[in-house]
Formats: C-alpha cells, sequence, structure tokens
C-alpha cells in the first residue's frame, strides 16, 4: 500500500468514525514501525498518531521547487535621500495645501536630492493619472522608481497624454488676476504693504481665497518671510483675519518646506 492510499483510507475512518470502522494497517516501513515502539490503547488514538506520522512522511517527501531567480537591486543613485522630517512635510503638505506638491518636487530634484524610499510608492500612486506629474516623481525618485514600477505595474503610469519634453521640470501656471501679478517680481517689502494694505482697507475677503492663494504658491520665495510677518500682524479684530490666518499657515509652510530640502 503507498502512503498516499493509506492517507485516503484513514480520511475515510475519519469520516466515518473509528466505532465504525478501524484504522487501516499501516503499511511496512516508518509508519509501521511507529505503531510497533509506540502502541496506542485505543482506535481513535492509533488513527491520530498515523495521521500525525504520515503528515511528516508526506511533507518530507515534497520536491523542492525551482530556484528562484534573485531580485536584482535598482542601479545606485548617488543623490542624498529627503531628510525624515521632509516625509511628514509632504504629508502636510497634500492634506492641508495640495497646490505646493509641484514645487515640493521640484525643489527635490533641484536640490539635488532624491526622495525618501517610503514616499516613492503613494507619490507614483498618486499621479498615476497624471502623465507630467508621474514624470516629475519618477525623476524626483530615480532609479529606485523605475525599479518599484517594474515589479508593480500597478504604480506605471496610466495616462495616455504623452507630455512635452521637459514639461515635468517646470512649474504649472496658476491663474493670478492681472492686478496682482506685478508682486511676482516685486521686491519683498513692497509686497508685504500690498497684503497689508489690502487686509487694513478690507479689499481682501472669503471671495479672494483662491486668487490670493495662487499668488501666494508662486511668489518669489525670497518674499516669503516679510509676507508671513506681515498676514501675523493683521489686526484680530479685521473680518479677513480668517483669510489672513490660512494664508499665513500656506506661506510659512511653503518657506519651511523649500528651507528644508536645501543641503547642508
Amino acid at each position: 500500500m503507498s502512503v498516499e492510499q493509506y492517507w485516503n483510507d484513514m480520511v475515510t475512518v475519519a469520516l466515518l468514525g473509528t466505532d465504525r470502522r478501524e484504522p487501516p494497517s499501516p503499511p511496512a516501513g516508518g509508519l509501521a514501525d511507529l505503531a510497533a515502539d509506540a502502541p496506542q490503547p485505543t482506535p481513535s488514538q492509533r488513527l491520530l498518531q498515523q495521521v500525525a506520522g504520515c503528515v511528516v512522511a508526506r511533507r518530507a517527501g515534497v520536491q523542492p521547487g525551482p530556484v528562484v531567480a534573485t531580485v536584482a537591486p535598482p542601479a545606485a543613485d548617488p543623490r542624498p535621500v529627503t531628510p525624515s522630517s521632509a516625509s511628514g512635510t509632504w504629508r502636510r503638505v497634500v492634506a492641508d495645501w495640495p497646490v505646493l506638491e509641484d514645487e515640493w518636487l521640484l525643489a527635490v530634484v533641484q536640490r539635488g536630492r532624491r526622495l525618501a524610499p517610503e514616499l516613492v510608492p503613494p507619490l507614483l500612486a498618486r499621479h498615476r493619472a497624471d502623465a507630467v506629474r508621474h514624470q516629475r516623481v519618477l525623476t524626483a525618485a530615480g532609479p529606485l522608481g523605475d525599479w518599484m514600477v517594474a515589479w508593480s505595474p500597478r504604480l506605471a503610469c496610466t495616462a495616455k497624454h504623452v507630455p512635452a519634453s521637459g514639461a515635468a521640470m517646470h512649474l504649472p501656471d496658476l491663474p493670478i488676476v492681472p492686478e496682482l501679478l506685478h508682486l511676482l517680481s516685486a521686491a519683498p517689502a513692497q509686497v508685504a504693504r500690498t497684503l497689508t494694505a489690502g487686509f487694513s482697507a478690507a479689499q481682501f475677503g472669503t471671495a479672494h481665497r483662491a486668487v490670493l492663494v495662487n499668488l501666494l504658491a508662486r511668489l518669489s520665495p525670497a518674499s516669503l518671510p516679510a509676507v508671513g510677518q506681515a498676514l501675523n500682524r493683521v489686526d484680530p479684530s479685521s473680518p479677513s483675519i480668517g483669510l489672513a490666518f490660512a494664508l499665513s499657515d500656506l506661506v510659512h509652510l511653503r518657506h519651511h518646506m523649500l528651507t528644508e530640502l536645501e543641503l547642508a
């Protein structure tokens, strides 16, 4: 009797119950020796003993599978990774001010850094439907990005649009009203005075939020400290204090994310 046939006979006994059928006699060899060396007093105990022995014999007889190819690591990338604190900053940007995410990724590349490994999968997955942003992530990720896409196709770009050459390395334009366009290139002090005057005269309200967010997201980084201070000085009794508080948060976060990515 083969081990396989013996196993099938024991399964039949187990289904019927040992009170209705005696366990089969083990075939000659190790299973028979096990029964002889450690005799059990009841049919159910003899069955359990033989099932345990048969399981060991069956598993021991399994042939090993083919050798699995070694996973090749991604190519080396000499760029320093983004600091650990920057991972938290990116999560805050995405949650609170996603308008800043494009600049954050470009800053990673322009500062000569690469994305920390834990950021590569979520960023690739987040932008898989946007060809330009997905390419921007791959540039910031370096060889690790291509390696992850090769091993996990669900991280690949699904957009059919093919971005123009170099498009990923430029910030997308944001709509800014003509009367504020000059502030993009104005001196920091002038930008701060203009915004302070607008809030003091109640010229800026909730309806201006989107306009001011776009302006502050594209304002020269050199103007951010002065603008942040100006927004912090808005009169708490002003009807626009809520808007000023929100814009101050955007300005300080943008200044922080750019400063944080500077190389030591």
